[in-house]
Order: structure tokens, then C-alpha cells, then sequence
């Protein structure tokens, strides 16, 4: 079985968030490490990802102090990066003679510019014939059935995420852990 881990880890540069991915990677021991809003320069995610053996890193710069992206893998898989933003990185890798696309997303933190996100994952998903595994935080809720406290947004509001996994005909993969990952 091949393991996927992804976490918005809202920054590497502190102790304590190293050693809890530390600890999440020991037990886990993931293929696939997926980091969103790393707040860090490839550099510094190359001398990073180091300490956990991967042989492959893709990365994406935050601007300024915010986001940044950093994909780490072994060269167990044929891959190929397809696309990469701020907000995805698209890879097509080839498992057993299976050719497998893989795309892990940060959604746009500020709501307003997320369907920027929505309208590239749709172009993405409208024209793939392989099996496709969008994976991370998209920063979105299906509907206000999926939220915990705080004020409702409209029900308009989910409009072009709901569009998105409808056009590209997803479903939600079962997953491990907790639904929500800033909980503990």
C-alpha cells in the first residue's frame, strides 16, 4: 500500500511543528509527504526534507511570508511533474504499469480568489482518462453541513467548489485521521 500524508503545517521555522511532523512521519512513514504553506524557501526545504531520506522534492516559494508548497517522494515511481503554482502541484506517476495522476492543493486562503483554484482543477480534471487523486487543504467546505462554529456562510458561497467536484466527477476518498486537521 502506498501512503499519502499532507498537512498545512502553517509554517516549518518553529521546533515544536518539526518535531510533531517528525513524529507524524515516523509512524506513518508516507510515500508521498505533501506540505502546504510551508512558509520556506526551496533551499531551505531541500536541507529539510534531507533528514526524512526522500530522494525527490518539489517545491513552490511562498510569497513573501505566506504559502509555499514542498512535495517530497522516492524515486520508487516514473514521475512526471505536470503543473505547478502556488496552489498545486500536478504530477503523473507510473505504478506497477499503472499511469496514476496525483495532484496536491493548497486552496487560496482569502475565499475571493479561490475559484481561480477551482477553474484550474476543473480544466485539470475535465480532460484526464487516468486514475486522479486530488489531495491537501483545499481551504473549503462543501456546505455549512461541514462547519463547526463560528457565522454561516451563504449557501451561494459553495457554489464553485460543489461545481468543481461535480465537473470533475470526485469522490470523497476514505482517509485516516481527523476530518479536520487543526483539530487535535
Amino acid at each position: 500500500m502506498k501512503i499519502v500524508l499532507s498537512w498545512n503545517c502553517q509554517g516549518l521555522g518553529n521546533k515544536a511543528t518539526i518535531g510533531y511532523l517528525r513524529d507524524l512521519w515516523k509512524k506513518h512513514r508516507p510515500d508521498f509527504l505533501f506540505l502546504s504553506e510551508t512558509k520556506q524557501s526551496t533551499s531551505y526545504m531541500e536541507n529539510f526534507v534531507g533528514h526524512f531520506g526522500y530522494k525527490n522534492l518539489t517545491t513552490v516559494d511562498p510569497i513573501g511570508c505566506s504559502g509555499g508548497l514542498a512535495l517530497s517522494y522516492n524515486n520508487d515511481f516514473n514521475d512526471t511533474i505536470i503543473y505547478q503554482s502556488n496552489w498545486l502541484i500536478d504530477i503523473e506517476v507510473v505504478y506497477k504499469g499503472i499511469t496514476i495522476n496525483l495532484t496536491f492543493v493548497y486552496g487560496d486562503p482569502v475565499p475571493k480568489n479561490r475559484e481561480q483554484v477551482w477553474v484550474r482543477l476543473t480544466r485539470i480534471g475535465i480532460s484526464r482518462g487516468t486514475p486522479w487523486f486530488l489531495v491537501g487543504d483545499f481551504n473549503e467546505l462543501k456546505g455549512n453541513h461541514e462547519k463547526r462554529g463560528g457565522k454561516l456562510p451563504h449557501a451561494s458561497s459553495f457554489i464553485p467548489f460543489n461545481l468543481m467536484i461535480q465537473d470533475c466527477r470526485l469522490l470523497e476518498f476514505p482517509h485516516l485521521g481527523d476530518w479536520l486537521s487543526w483539530r487535535d
